[in-house]
């Protein structure tokens, strides 16, 4: 996530001369073609796009086109990640399933996943689903959203390689490890909740990396377990929980909520977990596993008023009074869908390193690279 306070503050970060515009249509097309190159198949490829694409118009630009080549097609190419998987069902229930990824792309089987958990919802109310041996899934809250066209609400969550360390460790012992929950409303946008359980995505400090910027105090420690600003030491160090060291923040939440999350995908799901997940220096591919939910709002209360009243309960909470300085109250997801709608309009921004990179793997490719806006 960018972790900006406000809509102009994420437009004028997103902005500047660091970042080259391009197009929707031609991100997702330009990832479409990549992937089929290397041997994904044009529908798992295309589904890959959507949810990149999607990351970086949401502003999530660690999660977006940047990961390409690093997460994707150099596994791929080495053979460590299985371009056609056989995605099957390895058990079912009338609310229940759980997918094998065949050591296969995330967001694939984690779209196909989510999608028969709605449908199982649609019949019997709610329903859950989990996907082991699989690989990154790219931005949980994805397919948390594909439940509010159903007027249901959705959830997802995933496993990580590991990168964080735990309420007074040093050891990386857990992944960012991610929950989404998408809500639906009237007129407001919906409430889409998605958030590492970690103080920051790992890919923020890539990010913090690749601009040559300090991170914020409290983020990272360094390998001998001190904390750090250095992005360097941090991506050789760990991540810390929500909440920073120790439990006078609230570091303990994070860490708690990190673990539930490994539970409900690795042990439920009967993949890996723990430290049978690997860290970056590992190269233990299909090992990660992700976890949804979905249950009609129907069951409850009809929708229309549901979603009326959400209106009201979203514009209470921005329209409340706003701290000294401040000009405006955020709820979740709203920044991010704001960002959609301008970066649709005026062209999605990309980093200049990751343009000259995407521009680099499309010369090895042998493909055309026309993605300029």
């Amino acid at each position: 996530m960018l972790f900006l306070d406000s809509m102009e503050d994420a437009l004028a970060e997103l902005t500047t001369n660091e970042y080259v515009l391009s197009t929707e249509a031609k991100l997702k097309n330009f990832v479409r073609e990549v992937l089929e190159k290397v041997g994904v198949e044009r529908s798992a490829a295309e589904i890959v796009g959507d949810v990149l694409v999607a990351a970086d118009e949401r502003g999530v630009e660690s999660h977006g086109v940047a990961r390409l080549e690093s997460y994707y097609v150099s596994r791929i190419r080495s053979g460590k990640l299985n371009p056609k998987p056989n995605y099957h069902v390895a058990r079912e229930t009338e609310t229940t399933v759980v997918y094998d990824a065949d050591n296969g792309l995330g967001h694939p089987v984690g779209k196909l996943a989510m999608e028969a958990v709605i449908e199982k919802a649609r019949k019997h109310g709610s329903a859950f689903g989990a996907v082991r041996n699989s690989n990154h899934f790219g931005i949980a809250g994805y397919y948390a959203m594909l439940a509010l066209p159903h007027d249901m609400i959705g959830m997802a969550s995933t496993n990580s390689v590991r990168y964080g360390a735990p309420t007074y460790g040093k050891e990386v012992m857990l992944g960012t490890n991610p929950l989404a929950f998408a809500i639906p409303a009237n007129k407001e946008p919906a409430f889409v909740l998605d958030f590492a359980t970690t103080t920051v995505p790992r890919g923020k400090l890539e990010v913090y990396k690749r601009k040559e910027k300090r991170l914020a105090e409290g983020w990272a420690i360094d390998e001998a377990g001190n904390p750090t600003t250095d992005p360097d030491a941090a991506l050789r160090g760990a991540l810390l929980p929500l909440g920073g060291f120790g439990v006078e923040h609230g570091g303990h939440k994070g860490y708690g909520l990190g673990l539930l999350v490994d539970i409900l995908c690795g042990v439920l799901s009967g993949g890996a977990f723990g430290t049978g997940i690997p860290t970056m220096k590992e190269a233990k591919e299909g090992a990660i596993s992700h976890w949804f939910g979905a249950f009609r709002i129907d069951g409850f209360r009809d929708p229309a008023a549901f979603k009326s009243d959400m209106d009201r309960e979203l514009r209470a909470f921005k329209d409340s009074p706003r701290a000294p300085g401040q000009n405006r109250i955020y709820v979740a997801g709203e920044i991010e869908h704001e960002l959609t709608l301008a970066h649709r309009k005026n062209g999605v921004p990309v980093h200049y390193k990751v343009w000259d990179g995407l521009q680099k793997l499309a010369a090895d490719l042998q493909i055309p690279f026309d993605l300029a806006r």
